[in-house]
């Protein structure tokens, strides 16, 4: 039967977002349904032969409200999801965690989709290069190259604001450090044969952190490195990709094993120590902002992961209406997903631990 118009319920949901300015139709609610985004109305008999009536779930008004502000035509439904996990669009301060209970299944999807089309980290975006294509390892290998190129000749020409405060141990000064990060990609992804032992050695001493070495043990540590490589090459027939990072069905597949608990509570603590990371950048120096400037240079300072990590979250509360839920999403699935092992010392999670209670006293535990 066709539908004559919207039922009692979403009738009052769709006044209700147009006195907040929200103008949405009744396909859409429709669409956020089926996505299963919007819970559906509940539904309670009148009795008596006389039919039913429905009425809202209590979260609806909430998330309709969410939903509406941060999607946008040619906008995946998904990032509005993620937008609205990340910080309530209702404010601009991530200390106002959201107070939107988004349903399990929608963060899930979300999360999916964020690992298989919407992070456009470099290394995903070979990834999915190298899904579509089925050419040979040369072809591919240029593929790689000339996509590399194009990603960091943009890193270059667009800085953010991260590498003020925190120097890159790489850098891009000019094209032939840009070829080098193209280089190290296919040497990522195809192998470093593909480069060469020579070059993948040279690279490497160049690179900032090795620039400290005096001239005589940088070219000890290129020779070494080179031999290295020619004889596990000459050993093995073939030097096998670099990289150990998960793909991203593996990703996919570890995040199916973290609690939805656990994932809200990364996010609360991000939010946290993104904002008072931000205040502590501000007023570092200043009377104003003790004691919580005192307590994150504490907490900052305590390991390499938790400077790092400061400084990498500090732009989340820097832009919030824009790129913020972009950089939340990929720090909370790192948190989630990557083992200790792949940290320098005491790992992002703990990390966070140390920077949320700073942030937070009250709110998150202290660890010992």
């Amino acid at each position: 039967m066709a539908r004559t118009g919207p039922s009692e319920a979403d009738a009052a949901l769709l006044d209700h977002l147009r006195g907040k300015g929200r103008q949405v139709s009744l396909a859409q609610l429709e669409r956020w349904r089926l996505a299963g985004i919007l819970p559906r109305n509940e539904r309670k008999p009148l009795g008596r032969g006389r039919g039913s009536t429905s009425t809202l779930h209590p979260a609806s008004a909430d998330i309709a409200e969410a939903i509406a502000m941060t999607s946008r035509r040619c906008r995946s439904i998904y990032e509005a999801v993620l937008r609205v996990f990340a910080a309530d669009p209702r404010h601009d301060d991530l200390f106002v965690l959201p107070g939107v209970q988004l349903p399990e299944q929608a963060i899930r999807s979300a999360l999916d989709w964020f690992v298989e089309y919407g992070d456009q980290s470099l290394d995903r975006r070979i990834e999915r290069l190298l899904k579509r294509t089925s050419t040979s390892s040369d072809e591919k290998s240029e593929m790689i190259y000339r996509l590399a190129m194009t990603h960091y000749r943009r890193v270059r020409n667009n800085p953010q604001p991260t590498p003020e405060r925190f120097p890159n141990p790489w850098s891009l000064n000019d094209d032939l450090e840009i070829r080098s990060f193209a280089l190290l990609a296919v040497a990522k992804f195809i192998g470093q044969e593909e480069v060469g032992p020579e070059s993948y050695a040279e690279i490497i001493t160049n690179s900032r952190i090795l620039k400290k070495e005096s001239p005589k043990d940088a070219e000890r540590i290129k020779r070494t490195l080179e031999s290295l490589l020619i004889q596990r090459q000459l050993s093995e027939g073939r030097v096998a990709p670099t990289s150990s990072d998960p793909d991203s069905e593996q990703v996919r597949e570890q995040l199916s094993g973290v609690s939805i608990s656990r994932m809200r509570e990364t996010r609360d603590k991000l939010a946290f120590a993104s904002e008072a990371g931000r205040l502590f950048s501000c007023l570092l120096g200043s009377e104003i902002g003790e004691p919580l400037t005192a307590r994150i240079h504490e907490a900052s300072t305590s390991s390499i992961d938790a400077n790092m990590l400061l400084h990498a979250i500090i732009p989340i509360a820097e832009n919030i209406p824009g790129g913020g839920w972009y950089r939340m999403t990929g720090m909370l699935i790192t948190i989630l997903t990557q083992p200790p092992e792949d940290f320098i010392d005491e790992g992002y999670a703990i990390a966070l631990d140390r920077l949320a209670h700073a942030a937070a006293p009250d709110r998150f535990d202290e660890i010992p």
